[in-house]
């Protein structure tokens, strides 16, 4: 019945719905409407109201097929269609007023809403139906109710239901109504009937059931005398007051009397004086206060019992002495004052298996309550206000399987009150005032399946107290002050194998106890939600159980530890495993470093594979304050920090561990620092880098040390200006808001190459926009992707730099680079002339520039003086020609000197003019070696000589001559002018200084060394071609040889004395070519020898 109901309900609503929606939506709805109805009705195909009456087999499909719809009349505006089990018939078709059912070979029912004349429906024939029912449709005086129903052609209705749902019937019930039915089993009538007409029922001897419940009948009188087969007869939901004696006194048949819900405040013996065969009795929800002792001796039959809601002051004893077949007996919430119940009320009744007496307010129960009553197997005795129960309560109930004494006010448990009960399978005691369980309170009970001790105020369960219930699957302790902490070695739960439920919630409870890890084989659930636990670890969630749900909300967990976890391999990992699920939310959760472990075990993707699974859904960090409030599952695993003791931290700073990536971050952010601390060395303590935070503060400049560790670099609002030092791990750097105004191409290689660089910002600086900026503005667009603010980095006229080109910055760059370009290739241009001209020009312009005294210093010696016949000129005085002819001059020519000196006694031409001579011989000498001497002093010639030298040299800005203080002559001061300036300003050579010849040497000239055959060849050449032009100067007059044999050295001498004889008398040289070729090599060995020094 309820559950039509509920498809009504469901239906019409979804249909009022669906006139409110689109046509898609319509069709949605009315195919889960549909579906609906098929689903119920498939599992009650048989179903119609009172259908539990019928208790007959539902007709079979093949009963449908005997059933069609009517043939359409133009006449008849109704509609017919098959609704999954059953026919329906609607008239009219559009909004019906009169809907009929019918099940072929069941039943029809016809219901009227608006409209009450059937007449206007069409013939039906509904074969051998045997049930009818009618709702709303008002009953007609002058027809009978078969009348009323011919149109469905049903001729044996055994079962008809009139129902008006609670609305007084227009036309009063009377015998005609019911004629013709003679054959009826079941009448259902409930439409608000208030009086029967005693002859009702007089033509339906027949009838084996009657229900009138629902209406409004407040006495019966005689009305059922007829009814002499009556086994059920239902008057439940009337306003019945008083019973007649013997009301029911032709009802011998009657087995179920119900007079629920009414007014009866007396029964008495005599009212059921007849109905000797009744076997269940429903009095509750009436107004019975007081009870005879003998009120049920005449129903010895009587097996069910119900007195509950009910006002009952007390009960009389011996109530049930003569209902020994008494199964049931019930009384619950008895609303009367009655705080005990007689001794042996439910004593020595050998069928009663159970007695209900529930929130009946009992203070106190008889020991000898239940005495010989051993078939009982159900007690509630729950709600009362029991303090105790007698130990011999349960002496006797050996087969007891059920006992509920919960919510009252037991402070102990006798241990002999369930000694006897040893089948015994579920025991609540629950909401009692239990403090302790002891060792044998349910030492017998090795049956009991669930146990409930919930809401007691128990501090201790013996060791043994559970040693006795291995089959215990179940087991409430909630609501206790229970204490169990890591110390706790052994528990009472170590012999509950098969426990599969263990709730024990809102206790004290701070550890998981190893009997639940290892004990219990079974165990599937286990609540600890409000306990005070605070940690917990990998291997606290060792279990043995395959699959387990563990409750651990709402305590004080604030650190859950999974660094013991391993993630198992693919060999060693079971193929099947069951899941441990843990259940923490709503827990205050530390998000610090020690909660890395847990979050990334929970965060990882692959965790939702293995056998321990968290539901963190609603837990919340509680701290640290930046994550308050945050859902663990999105906690960020960087933000997972802990403090750093302030020995390993600067002052100024507040540090943090971060383990996630082995990082100390050190925040040293507004402590207006103008310099960066000591930062701490990480590796000293595990971690491998630093994150500095500066931000806000006044520094100008990284320092050159102690950033070696640092990873990451926050630096914003500070005073930079010039990016150095920058640690060579950095991978992020934020330098934000500060005075940078451009960077180095240092500073850029470093951000761009050597550095692992990941995240960079650079924004609120101000950036130079000229083209300085270029290789900036390069950078930034090729690293686009790991400066996040590139929309930060803007010009001084707040123009973003990308969205510049290196052209547009560098437009007067590129016009000065094409000025320069074309200045250099003019210059260029010039150059190259001016060289190839150098070139061409070589000596005429070194001449040129030595005349002018101009750039002296590129006008080397060598080249000035590479024309010069000799290397020097010798000015003496005759009186020194011994010092010059013996000791001067052959050493001067000799090896190693090997120096070519002009000596006017074989150089100068005889006849010639000696002041030209003498003026040609020193500018043709490279040097001019003066012995001074007092004969040269005394010497006009040869103070002319010295000072010719003299001027020359002054001309040339050169150092020319080379005195050598042959003897000593006196006083300076008496000498010539020139010849004393030159003494003073010069450094002279004197004769007898054991260093005599190397100064003279070093005085002078170097010749330049002779480093290949080309040059010596030219050497050569060069050699012979002073030879021969001396030989020219001697063209215009013959020398006798022995005069020339003295200018000569001995093997010169005599190769060239065998050439000038056969020099003939025109002044040709005849034997040139025939000069011995030991003189040329005479000429090298010198020259060389020369070069080397």
């Amino acid at each position: 019945m309820k559950r039509i109901r509920k498809i009504v309900f469901i239906a019409r609503h979804a249909l009022l719905f669906m006139l409110k929606q689109s046509t898609m939506k319509r069709f949605v709805v009315v195919s889960f409407v549909l579906n609906l109805v098929l689903a119920l009705a498939q599992q009650n195909q048989d179903y119609v109201i009172g259908a539990e009456l019928l208790n007959r087999p539902s007709a079979t499909s093949s009963d449908s097929d005997k059933f069609s719809c009517p043939e359409a009349h133009p006449f008849v505006d109704c509609s017919c269609m098959h609704a999954i089990i059953d026919y329906e018939i609607q008239c009219p078709i559009v909004n019906p007023e009169i809907i009929v059912k019918i099940k072929p070979e069941a039943y029809a029912q016809i219901q009227c809403y608006d409209r009450h004349d059937l007449s206007v429906l069409p013939s039906l024939k509904s074969g051998n139906t045997t049930q009818v029912k009618v709702i709303h449709c008002p009953l007609p005086e002058d027809k009978s109710i078969l009348q009323l129903v011919s149109f469905l052609g049903v001729e044996n209705v055994k079962d008809f239901w009139y129902q008006n749902y609670g609305k007084s019937v227009e036309v009063q019930l009377s015998r005609s109504h019911f004629a013709g039915m003679q054959g009826l089993e079941k009448l259902f009538l409930s439409a608000g009937i208030d009086y029967i007409q005693q002859d009702l029922f007089t033509d339906l001897r027949n009838l084996k059931w009657l229900v009138l419940q629902g209406n409004n009948l407040t006495r019966l009188g005689n009305v059922f005398n007829s009814l002499i087969d009556l086994i059920i007869l239902e008057l439940g939901a009337n306003q019945i007051t008083d019973l007649d004696a013997g009301f029911l006194q032709k009802q011998s048949k009657l087995r179920h009397l119900n007079l629920w819900h009414n007014e009866i405040r007396k029964v008495s013996k005599d009212m059921f004086r007849g109905a000797e065969s009744l076997e269940e009795l429903d009095l509750s929800v009436n107004l019975i206060k007081y009870l005879e002792p003998d009120v049920f001796d005449e129903l010895p039959l009587l097996s069910t019992l119900n007195l509950g809601f009910n006002q009952l002051q007390s009960i009389p004893k011996g109530l049930l002495s003569s209902n020994h077949l008494m199964k049931e007996f019930r009384m619950i919430n008895n609303q009367g004052q009655m705080d005990v119940l007689p001794d042996e009320l439910f004593g020595n009744l050998p069928n009663l298996i159970t007695v209900i007496l529930s929130r009946n307010r009992f203070f106190e129960i008889p020991s000898s309550l239940f005495i010989g009553s051993s078939a009982i197997q159900h007690i509630d005795l729950s709600y009362n206000n029991l303090r105790f129960l007698p130990e011999q309560l349960l002496r006797d109930q050996h087969w007891l399987q059920h006992l509920n004494v919960a919510n009252n006010r037991l402070e102990i448990i006798p241990d002999e009150l369930l000694e006897n009960t040893s089948e015994l399978t579920f025991l609540d005691l629950s909401f009692n005032r239990l403090q302790n369980i002891s060792a044998k309170a349910f030492a017998s009970l090795d049956k009991l399946i669930e146990l409930h001790l919930e809401n007691n105020g128990i501090l201790e369960i013996d060791l043994f107290a559970f040693s006795a219930v291995g089959n215990l699957q179940s087991l409430f302790l909630q609501n206790n002050h229970l204490q169990y902490e890591d110390s706790t070695d052994k528990s009472p739960f170590q012999y509950l194998n098969n426990l599969r439920v263990l709730n024990l919630k809102n206790n004290s409870i701070s550890a998981i106890l190893h009997d639940w890890n290892y004990n219990a084989l079974q165990l599937h659930e286990l609540d600890l939600s409000h306990n005070k636990f605070t940690r917990l670890t990998y291997l606290n969630l060792h279990f043995i159980s395959r699959d387990i749900r563990i409750d651990l909300t709402h305590n004080q967990i604030s650190r859950v530890d999974m660094s013991g976890f391993r993630i198992p391999s693919a060999s060693k990992q079971p193929r099947k495993t069951g899941k441990i699920w843990v259940n923490l939310n709503a827990n205050p959760l530390d998000c610090s470093c020690s909660a890395l472990s847990f979050i990334q075990y929970i965060q990882d993707p692959s965790s939702s594979v293995r056998r321990i699974q968290f539901s963190t859904r609603e837990l919340h960090c509680l701290a640290p304050e930046n994550l308050n409030g945050t859902k663990v599952s999105i906690v960020p695993l960087a933000d997972l920090t802990c403090r750093l003791d302030q020995p390993r931290c600067p002052e100024e700073c507040h540090c943090s561990q971060r383990p996630i990536d082995l990082t100390v971050v050190v925040n040293c952010t507004g402590r207006g620092l103008i310099r960066i601390p000591q930062l701490p060395h990480p590796e000293t303590f595990g971690y491998s880098s630093i994150e500095l935070h500066i931000d806000n503060n006044s520094i100008n400049e990284l320092p050159t040390e102690g950033l070696s560790a640092v990873s990451m670099l926050f630096t914003r609002n500070n005073s930079i200006s010039q990016l150095k030092n920058l640690p060579s791990n950095l991978r992020v750097l934020d330098v934000s808001m500060n005075r940078l105004t451009t960077l180095d191409a240092i500073t850029i290689q470093a951000l761009n190459g050597s550095l692992p660089l990941e995240r960079l910002h650079l924004g609120s600086n101000p950036w130079q926009c000229d083209c300085s900026s270029a290789p900036f503005l390069d950078f930034v667009q090729q690293t686009y992707q790991l400066i996040a603010d590139t929309i930060h980095i803007t010009c001084p006229n707040g123009q973003r730099l990308v969205a510049f080109s290196v052209v547009e910055l560098c437009k007067e760059r590129w016009i000065m680079i094409v000025a320069v370009s074309l200045s250099i290739l003019v210059l260029g241009l010039f150059v190259g002339i001016s060289t190839a001209l150098c070139f061409a020009y070589n000596n005429e312009i070194k001449i040129w520039l030595f005349k002018r005294n101009l750039l002296m210093c590129w006008v080397t010696e060598q080249e000035v003086d590479k024309d010069k016949q000799f290397d020097a000129f010798i000015s003496y005085s005759h009186h020194d020609e011994d010092f010059v002819a013996n000791h001067l001059v052959p050493t001067l020519e000799q090896p190693p000197m090997n120096f070519r000196t002009c000596w006017h006694v074989r150089d100068w031409t005889p006849g010639e003019l000696i002041t030209e001579q003498m003026t040609q011989s020193i500018s043709e000498s490279r040097r001019t070696i003066v012995v001074l001497s007092k004969g040269f002093l005394e010497s006009v010639w040869a103070r002319m000589e010295f000072r010719t030298a003299h001027l020359n040299s002054i001309a040339e800005r050169r150092s020319r001559v080379i005195v050598i203080l042959y003897e000593h002559f006196g006083d300076i001061e008496q000498l010539d002018a020139d010849l004393k300036a030159y003494l003073r300003t010069n450094t002279y050579i004197r004769w007898g200084d054991p260093w005599f010849w190397d100064r003279l040497q070093y005085a002078m000239p170097h010749a330049p060394r002779i480093r290949g055959v080309k040059e010596l060849r030219c050497a050569r050449s060069y050699e012979l071609g002073l030879f021969e032009d001396r030989m020219e100067m001697s063209k215009s007059q013959i020398i006798a040889y022995d005069a020339f044999r003295g200018y000569l050295n001995p093997t010169l001498s005599r190769s060239i004395g065998r050439s000038l004889e056969e020099f003939d008398g025109d002044g040709n040289f005849e034997g040139v070519d025939a000069l011995d070729s030991r003189c040329f090599d005479e000429l090298i060995i010198i020259i060389t020898k020369e070069s080397e020094v």
